[in-house]
C-alpha cells in the first residue's frame, strides 16, 4: 500500500509553495524599489546638472582651470557624487575624485554611452561599472550648446551598496518572518486536526473500548461520532465472526473424522484432533500446523496417491489396519474450492472405518458360523430320514433310535433359531421399553427347574443363595434370558457330581454364577462372549448353540449391567453381572 504524507508535511509543502512565491514577489518588488530608487537618483542627478549647466553659462570661467577642478570637487563634497567636466575631443578637463596631473592618463571619454546620448539628445544616461574607481555607477550627462563641452555627475557605489544592503535585509527578514510565521501556523493547524486523529486512530485500535472523548471541533466530533458507530458495527461483526469461529473449530475439533486443509505446495494449513488420532504419523512428527505431510506421515502408498494429480487417480483410499497402523481407514482428497475459484488448497479427509470392518467381518462370521451350525442337525436329519426310507422303518429298535435322533436334531434346531431370534431383538432394540420390579431368587429358582433333569442325571447339585427379597428393574424376557443362559452353561458344561451355585453380593451388587466344571484357558476367557465361541473341548462337542453368553452380553447391556468371567483350570469358572445401583431393590 503506498504510503502517504502526514497533514504537517501536506501544510507545510503548502506554505512553502506560497513562501517561494512570497519571495519570487519580494525580489521583484525589490527589483521594482531598486528601479524607482535609479529612477528618483537620475532625477536628482539631472536637476543639479541643470543647476551646474546655468551656472557655467552665467559665469564661462567655471569650466577652465583650475575653476573648474574646484567646482568639480566642490559640488561632490557637497552632493556626494562624482562630477566630471568632458571636453569636446573626450579629454577630461576636471574630474572630483582624479587629481588634476592624473587627468592625461585617463582614458578618453568621447565614446561613453551616457556622453554620446548627451550630444545627441542634450541628456544622456548609464549605469556600468566603472573601471576608473572600480565600482558600479548611474551616470547623467549634459550637454552644453554649443561649446561642446559635457557635464557628468555619477552616483557611486556608496550610495548603491548602502541602498541594497537596506533593500536585501528587509527583505531577507521579511522572508525568514514569513517561513517562520508559515511554519507555526501549519504545525498548530496540523497538530489541532493531527492529534484527535492520532487519538482516535490509537483507541480504535481496540474495538472492544468505547470511543468517548471531547473533541477540538465540530468535525472531529462528527468524525469521533462516526467511528464510533464504525467501531461498534465492527465489534459486533467481529464478535459474530469471533462465535462462528469458535463455533467452527469446536464442530472441527469434536468430529470423528479427521480433516487437514493443504496448500498447493503439501504444508499442513489445518489439522483437527481426530486427524492427529488416526493417520499414521511418525514418531517425531509433532504439530502438524505449517509443517510438511510427507514429512510427517510415514504411510508411503497415502503420500503418492495424495501427491498423484493425474486424472486417473482413485478417488478413495484405503489404509488397512496392521501392527504400525490402529485404524482402517478411507481416504478423500478434493479441491477446498471448487472448478475456476481454486487456490491450489485441498481438504483432506479421514474416516475411521474400523469398526465398520469388524462389524463386516462379524457379520461375514456370524453367517458363516450359522450356516454351520444349522447345517450340522440338518444334516443328522436327513441322514436319519434316508436311513429310515432305505429300510430302518422295519426295525422297530432301529426305528426308535433314528426318530430319537431326528427329534434331538430338530430341538437343536429350534433352539439355534430362537437364540437367533432373541440375539436379533437384542441388538435391534437399545433401550428396554417396560421396566417391573422382578424377583431375582424366583427367577433363578425357575431357571435351575428348566435344567433340573439334565443336572440330577449328572448328579449336580445346586445352591441358590439370592436373598428372597431382592428385585431388579427390568422386563421379564431379558431377565429371563439372562439368568437362564448362565444357569443352562453352568449345568451344559459342569462336571458329573458338580454343584452350581448362585449368590449375590450386596455391597458389591454383583450376582454371580458358579461352576466346577473343567475350567477355560486364560487365553479363552475375552472370546467367550463372541457369537458361536467354543474353545474348549467341552464346547467343541457341540452342546448348546454357542450363542448362550452373547445373548447375556447384549441384554445386559441395555441395563448398563457389567457382565464378566473369570476360570481356573480344574476347578470350575464364575460368571459376573454387576448390577447399577438404580436397577436393585429390596421388597418391603
Amino acid at each position: 500500500m503506498r504510503s502517504r504524507s502526514s497533514l504537517f508535511t501536506r501544510f507545510l509543502v503548502l506554505l512553502t509553495a506560497l513562501g517561494l512565491a512570497f519571495a519570487v514577489l519580494t525580489w521583484r518588488l525589490y527589483q521594482s524599489t531598486e528601479n524607482a530608487f535609479y529612477s528618483e537618483l537620475q532625477s536628482e542627478l539631472r536637476g543639479d546638472l541643470d543647476w551646474l549647466a546655468h551656472e557655467t553659462e552665467q559665469d564661462p570661467d567655471l569650466l577652465k582651470f583650475p575653476r573648474a577642478d574646484s567646482l568639480a570637487r566642490a559640488v561632490a563634497l557637497f552632493k556626494g557624487y562624482r562630477v566630471t567636466f568632458v571636453a569636446p575631443d573626450g579629454k577630461l578637463i576636471a574630474d572630483s575624485h582624479i587629481p588634476r596631473d592624473s587627468l592625461s592618463l585617463v582614458e578618453n571619454h568621447a565614446l561613453r554611452p551616457e556622453i554620446l546620448a548627451a550630444r545627441k539628445d542634450g541628456f544622456g544616461t548609464s549605469r556600468r561599472f566603472s573601471r576608473t574607481v572600480g565600482a558600479e555607477m548611474l551616470y547623467v550627462a549634459k550637454a552644453l550648446q554649443p561649446k561642446g563641452i559635457v557635464l557628468r555627475m555619477a552616483a557611486g557605489s556608496s550610495t548603491l551598496h548602502h541602498f541594497r544592503n537596506a533593500a536585501l535585509h528587509t527583505s531577507l527578514w521579511e522572508l525568514a518572518l514569513f517561513f517562520l510565521t508559515a511554519a507555526a501556523i501549519a504545525f498548530w493547524i496540523s497538530r489541532r486536526i493531527s492529534r484527535p486523529l492520532l487519538r482516535l486512530r490509537g483507541e480504535a485500535r481496540d474495538v472492544s473500548k468505547p470511543l468517548r472523548w471531547a473533541a477540538p471541533f465540530r468535525e472531529a466530533e462528527i468524525l469521533n461520532q462516526a467511528f464510533a458507530e464504525y467501531a461498534d458495527a465492527v465489534g459486533r461483526l467481529s464478535s459474530g465472526l469471533q462465535q462462528e469461529r469458535d463455533r467452527l473449530r469446536a464442530v472441527l475439533d469434536r468430529l470423528e473424522e479427521g480433516i487437514l486443509l493443504l496448500d498447493r505446495q503439501g504444508f499442513v494449513r489445518a489439522v483437527n484432533p481426530s486427524a492427529l488420532r488416526l493417520l499414521p504419523l511418525k514418531a517425531e512428527a509433532g504439530p502438524l500446523e505449517g509443517k510438511l505431510l510427507a514429512e510427517a506421515v510415514s504411510h508411503e502408498g497415502l503420500l503418492q496417491w495424495i501427491a498423484d494429480t493425474s486424472p486417473k487417480r482413485l478417488p478413495v483410499f484405503q489404509v488397512d489396519k496392521s501392527p504400525e497402523q490402529a485404524f482402517d481407514l478411507v481416504c478423500h482428497l478434493r479441491p477446498l474450492l471448487p472448478g475456476e475459484n481454486q487456490n491450489g488448497e485441498s481438504l483432506l479427509t479421514v474416516m475411521d472405518v474400523t469398526r465398520f470392518r469388524n462389524l463386516d467381518r462379524v457379520k461375514t462370521d456370524f453367517v458363516a458360523n450359522a450356516s454351520h451350525e444349522l447345517k450340522t442337525p440338518l444334516s443328522s436329519i436327513l441322514g436319519y430320514t434316508e436311513a429310515l426310507f432305505n429300510g430302518a422303518m422295519t426295525d422297530p429298535k432301529m426305528l426308535e433310535h433314528f426318530l430319537r435322533k431326528v427329534q434331538d436334531n430338530a430341538l437343536r434346531l429350534q433352539h439355534l433359531v430362537k437364540d437367533l431370534l432373541n440375539l436379533s431383538q437384542l441388538e435391534n432394540q437399545n433401550a428396554p421399553a417396560h421396566t417391573e420390579p422382578l424377583p431375582i431368587h424366583a427367577f433363578v429358582q425357575a431357571a435351575w427347574n428348566q435344567h433340573r433333569v439334565e443336572a440330577e442325571k449328572n448328579g449336580i447339585r445346586f445352591e441358590n443363595r439370592v436373598p428372597e427379597n431382592l428385585i431388579w428393574n427390568m422386563e421379564p424376557r431379558d431377565l429371563d434370558l439372562l439368568i437362564g443362559n448362565l444357569i443352562g452353561n453352568a449345568v451344559r458344561y459342569n462336571r458329573p457330581a458338580g454343584k452350581v451355585q448362585a449368590e449375590w453380593e450386596e455391597g458389591a451388587r454383583v450376582f454371580s454364577v458358579r461352576d466346577t466344571g473343567q475350567g477355560i484357558p486364560p487365553d479363552m476367557v475375552p472370546h467367550l462372549f463372541e457369537r458361536f465361541y467354543r474353545g474348549d473341548s467341552a464346547r467343541a462337542r457341540g452342546e448348546g448353540t454357542g450363542l448362550g453368553l452373547a445373548i447375556v452380553k447384549h441384554a445386559a447391556q441395555r441395563y448398563g449391567i457389567q457382565v464378566s468371567a473369570e476360570s481356573v483350570l480344574g476347578e470350575g469358572s464364575r460368571f459376573s453381572l454387576e448390577v447399577p445401583e438404580e436397577r436393585v431393590g429390596l421388597l418391603v
